[in-house]
């Protein structure tokens, strides 16, 4: 099957939101609210949110895209090919990745976290090994729930429309499940698949209704307005919430799905205009970038220069970025690479 570039690009403006969300980070929580420099990190920050839903939803339309008509029918075989495809690519690199992240918070915590074998197991499977680790416990869930979404969405007689409404309640409907009953056990939400079901389902129905969907995907502009909206009243109320005053958590988590939703929807078209060779390469070697750039970071941190904070951070984000694709892209060239970078 031809490899689709628009898939690449739409991974490559992800990671790159997402080493975005990372450098602003400590702006966000240390610059004086009232200054300009405050809200230019706030405003990257907050809008570079649609990162890790976007990733969940380009997975899930490219591998119903190739899987899709393969799952109208289930059996144990291709249940086995498809597990075993997946994990073979992001269970070694987990495993890799979390024991150097725990070392990097020995480091951090100057010994108070032990690299002991119970402390790396315990952040194994809690996907605490760093604050970005969580993402990968939330994409095994979707892999293996994905082949049975699939199943189900192929035997759904439904439009675009129609699936963006049954998502709409489907959502609606686990948020209120995890707010009144699953938050009791798993305090955090955004660790759950059901999390990001809206995402995934749309993402489905397109992957599997590839070619119906691009003839009239240009409709996909009317969410140009719904996405500036709600990323800028997403922005306001973390803002908000950010100097102390009290914002309902039900109006935040709202506009954040609005905003996190219709974004992907966008960038998909925007990625088949977009001619950056570089996105394309960089969504190739995502996963890599993905799980090394944080060590980068971290070093970066450690060696932290004492001048204007807004010229050192785009410092370090070029810093960061091309040491993790040179490095991903290097060491997926050697017969080892695809178990340290899937």
């Amino acid at each position: 099957m031809k490899r689709l570039r628009e898939f690449d690009v739409l991974k490559g403006l992800s990671i790159t939101a997402v080493i975005l969300i990372h450098v602003t980070s400590h702006g966000v929580g240390t610059f004086d609210p009232t200054s300009t420099s405050y809200f230019v990190y706030l405003i990257l920050n907050r809008l570079s949110q649609f990162a890790v839903p976007t990733f969940i939803f380009t997975s899930c339309v490219l591998l119903s895209y190739i899987h899709g008509d393969g799952f109208r029918s289930m059996t144990t075989e291709k249940l086995k090919t498809f597990y075993r495809k997946r994990f073979v690519r992001i269970i070694p690199p987990y495993l890799i990745w979390t024991l150097v992240y725990l070392v990097v918070k020995h480091i951090e915590s100057n010994g108070t976290v032990l690299v002991t074998l119970g402390n790396y197991f315990n952040l194994l499977l809690k996907g605490d090994g760093y604050y970005h680790l969580y993402f990968v416990i939330v994409i095994l869930q979707v892999y293996i729930f994905l082949p049975f979404i699939m199943y189900v969405v192929s035997h759904l007689k439904v439009r675009f429309r129609q699936i963006l409404l049954i998502s709409i309640g489907v959502q609606v409907a686990c948020y209120y499940l995890y707010e009144f009953y699953i938050i009791h056990y798993f305090p955090r939400g955004t660790r759950l698949m059901i999390w990001y079901l809206a995402v995934i389902l749309v993402g489905v129905w397109i992957g599997e209704n590839y070619e119906e969907y691009c003839k009239r995907e240009r409709h996909v502009t009317i969410f140009l307005p719904v996405a500036l909206v709600s990323g800028v009243l997403y922005t306001y109320c973390y803002h908000l919430s950010n100097i102390g005053q009290l914002v309902s958590s039900g109006i935040v988590n709202l506009v954040w799905y609005i905003y996190v939703s219709s974004v992907p929807l966008l960038l998909l078209y925007v990625s088949k205009k977009v001619n950056i060779r570089f996105f394309e390469r960089a969504g190739q070697l995502s996963f890599g970038i993905f799980l090394m750039h944080p060590l980068f970071l971290f070093i970066m941190n450690r060696i932290y220069a004492t001048v204007n904070a807004i010229l050192y951070d785009i410092f370090v984000f070029f810093i960061i970025y091309s040491l993790s694709y040179i490095i991903t892209k290097w060491l997926e060239a050697t017969p080892w690479g695809k178990y340290i970078v899937g």
